[in-house]
């Protein structure tokens, strides 16, 4: 139970740490021309305003709007000797693919 809790509060603080940031969207390639909405160049397509893009092999979040708005991985810190960092696994989409906390042992933090 107290490994539960513990999880649940890391995972709040992670998401408290989330990183952020903002961009203009890439101009739309000849290719997509007529299509209305964000040209995301990691799937090399054309998405909706208000679309959400998980890309794989990205360990972000994509938000279309007037703005692209991106969101990564939190800060992900432990000094308990039994535990360690996991690392970024491009294989999931976003928020799966970032790294959290692995303890070894009796499960005891």
């Amino acid at each position: 139970m107290l490994l539960f809790k513990v999880n649940i509060i890391l995972a709040m603080v992670g998401l408290s740490l989330c990183g952020t940031w903002s961009g203009f969207a890439p101009a739309i390639p000849k290719e997509f021309e007529g299509k209305e909405g964000c040209y995301v160049k990691e799937i090399n397509n054309v998405v909706p305003y208000g679309s959400v893009v998980n890309p794989i092999g990205y360990c972000y979040r994509i938000v279309c709007g007037p703005m692209m708005n991106y969101a990564g991985c939190g800060a992900v810190l432990t000094n308990n000797g039994k535990c360690h960092k996991t690392k970024v696994d491009l294989s999931k989409p976003y928020p799966d693919c970032c790294p959290t906390i692995k303890c070894d042992g009796n499960n005891h933090v």
